[in-house]
């Protein structure tokens, strides 16, 4: 097989315990039937991707998920630059995949936007906001100066759904709901679509 040309961390946000199987946390479900299925999918590459699962709640996701996601391409660029880039300095880029829940897809469907906000508004996503706003005080993304990664962001929103009504309280309630057993279907039925999503970004 050939060689990946770049990294991915590959990221859910959502909330934890005892919020972790609400709809707000659609991010953290889909990764859960996803990690299974890298291993078959992509086989001999594992060491060009990483799955973590954000442990803080969704409104504070940037901090911990940036700085594991620094200390991760680092030490994996050193690791395969060395053992497969052609000129064994050259370093691979590295792909922020960010897996997350989004209100304005229906139930199950995939949204996949490239970029941050300059590319596609965040629509109010806390978690999203979080991880932007950290990237930028980092000097990450948009990139500031000389980085210590080079760094693109993919973002994979599943769908949830939302509320009839838009007022706060309604939303609120809406997204912390306990996931019932044919949403949790759904989720974990894009699994292959979002492992083929992975395999294509790790050789663009």
């Amino acid at each position: 097989m050939t060689t990946p040309r770049r990294l991915l961390f590959i990221a859910s946000i959502g909330n934890k315990a005892p919020y972790r199987k609400t709809r707000h946390s659609a991010g953290h479900l889909v990764l859960d039937a996803v990690k299974p299925l890298l291993t078959p999918s992509l086989p001999n590459t594992g060491a060009f991707h990483e799955t973590w699962y954000s442990p803080t709640y969704m409104n504070e996701s940037g901090p911990k998920l940036v700085r594991q996601m620094e200390k991760w391409s680092t030490r994996q660029n050193e690791l395969c630059t060395k053992a497969y880039s052609e000129d064994s300095v050259t370093p691979y880029p590295t792909t922020l995949v960010i897996l997350h829940d989004e209100m304005e897809a229906p139930l199950g469907k995939l949204r996949v936007r490239r970029g941050g906000p300059e590319s596609f508004s965040l629509r109010g996503h806390r978690g999203l906001i979080s991880v932007c706003e950290t990237l930028r005080g980092k000097g990450l993304y948009p990139a500031r100066g000389k980085p210590a990664v080079d760094l693109s962001i993919l973002r994979i929103g599943v769908g949830i759904g939302r509320p009839d009504s838009r007022e706060k309280g309604a939303v609120s309630d809406y997204v912390l709901a306990p996931v019932n057993e044919a949403e949790m279907k759904a989720y974990h039925g894009t699994a292959e679509s979002v492992v083929q999503i992975i395999g294509e970004e790790l050789y663009r």
